[in-house]
């Protein structure tokens, strides 16, 4: 032992800082800081890489699988991401849009529902209308015909300069999209019961716009006032359409015309307003009648109140000359269109209250009057949008996606991360202080 001692007196003295002890806790501050971000790392990846591989696999699963419409949508959460915004990313083909002012932007807003069960947001500017889904679900034609590509969320001007007027309808194939273009004056002119008309020296023009080029192909000029609804028949020969006449919008007129010439087969123009075209599916499918929404009650201009005492029906005109060759089907509710078929059913969007239009569903009229709710909504649900190739195939019926909470753009999760970054960054200064 006694010679251990002398050997210890003889060896140099180890080097210690003189700041040893804060040294110390430095190192331990840095390895909790650096545990800290490791965990801030897995949890992001943990969050952020099921829904980027969901994204992956939604943009190549085919829109028209079996069961690809959900029987209800719920929804967004405040927070819920817009198409292809960062870390969320796109939600793949859409099983179906619905449109609600209930989210962040307290206005008009697009909710895509993807094939995967993905909810993504679509911005809408003020006053903007709603846009249509191709009908392989793959693209949102918005108005100005902006295409928003739903696999990647990136959008594009289909034609060189935006096109203004209303969507219409797409062709049988996809390949073509009708639109009223609006030839009026800027400036918002006035009927004799202070509403907004068109000026009938400017009528506008019915035009076919290719979606793979961009290419505008006149069908009609000069004919109708404005063009409030189309349809293409199913073998893409012929076009139905509806839209107003005359001084005021005062005259209506329904016309069946050769889809490549214009040239009008049959015209029929009316000054009552108590019947109208169903909507972009108002052909049957065989293409031998043309289905008519009509009501009995108060016609325009009408009080608000006296609208929802209208009772409703569902009529089918010959295609060939205009004329109503079958019993009605009674509507309890209120309709808006006929955007589909299942067999013989008529399958439209609809208020199962007539006072309460913000309310729509997703239904199959059955021919005594009594509907099977084919997508069901939460009150606010202002429309909806559901590809041609899911309803031509009978997709409906898939079990209810919930809108993920983690699919949220950058800023939402750092608005979480914000207070828990702050308390470590005071924390942290308490303990400096005490040392």
């Amino acid at each position: 032992m006694k010679e251990l001692k002398e050997l210890a007196g003889e060896m140099t003295p180890a080097r210690l800082p003189d700041d040893l002890w804060g040294a110390g806790r430095r190192l331990r501050r840095r390895r909790r800081l650096g545990y800290a971000v490791a965990a801030v790392l897995v949890l992001v990846l943990a969050v952020t890489l099921p829904e980027w591989a969901a994204h992956r696999r939604a943009a190549i699963v085919p829109a028209d699988r079996p069961g690809a419409v959900p029987s209800r949508v719920e929804l967004p959460h405040l927070w819920q991401a817009k198409v292809g915004q960062w870390p969320a990313g796109p939600p793949g083909p859409a099983a179906l849009v619905f449109f609600t002012s209930k989210t962040r932007y307290l206005e008009g807003t697009g909710v895509v529902v993807g094939a995967e069960g993905a909810y993504r947001l679509i911005y809408q500017r003020i006053g903007e209308g709603d846009g249509l889904l191709t009908p392989d679900g793959r693209y949102y034609v918005g108005p100005g015909l902006r295409l928003l590509d739903l696999t990647t969320g990136k959008q594009r001007q289909l034609s060189g300069e935006p096109i203004w007027g209303q969507p219409l309808a797409f062709s049988p194939d996809g390949r073509e999209l009708l639109i009223g273009v609006s030839n009026d004056d800027h400036v918002i002119t006035y009927g004799t019961d202070n509403v907004p008309d068109n000026d009938p020296a400017k009528p506008d023009d019915l035009v076919a716009v290719d979606l793979r080029t961009g290419a505008k192909r006149y069908v009609a000029v000069g004919r109708f006032n404005s063009y409030t609804a189309a349809a293409w028949s199913p073998d893409g020969a012929r076009i139905a359409v509806e839209g107003s006449i005359g001084y005021a919008d005062n005259g209506r007129r329904l016309s069946v015309m050769d889809a490549r010439t214009g040239a009008p087969e049959w015209t029929i123009d009316s000054s009552a307003r108590d019947r109208e075209l169903a909507g972009r599916a108002a052909w049957t499918p065989d293409g031998g009648l043309l289905a008519m929404l009509a009501f009995e009650g108060c016609a325009d201009p009408c009080e608000p109140e006296r609208m929802t005492d209208r009772r409703w029906r569902l009529e089918l005109a010959d295609a060939n000359t205009g004329n109503i060759v079958t019993r009605p089907v009674p509507i309890e509710g209120l309709p808006d269109e006929v955007v589909g078929w299942r067999g013989g059913d008529a399958v439209l969007t609809y208020s199962a209250s007539r006072t309460d239009p913000e309310h729509r569903t997703l239904v199959a009229l059955r021919p005594d009057g009594a509907v099977d709710t084919l997508v069901d909504t939460p009150p606010g649900v202002s429309n909806l949008e559901v590809p041609e190739d899911l309803l031509r195939a009978g997709s409906f019926g898939r079990t209810p996606p919930e809108p993920s909470i983690w699919a949220a753009p950058a800023w939402a999760y750092l608005l979480v991360a914000a207070p828990f970054l702050v308390l470590l960054w005071i924390v942290r200064r308490r303990r400096q202080r005490r040392v």
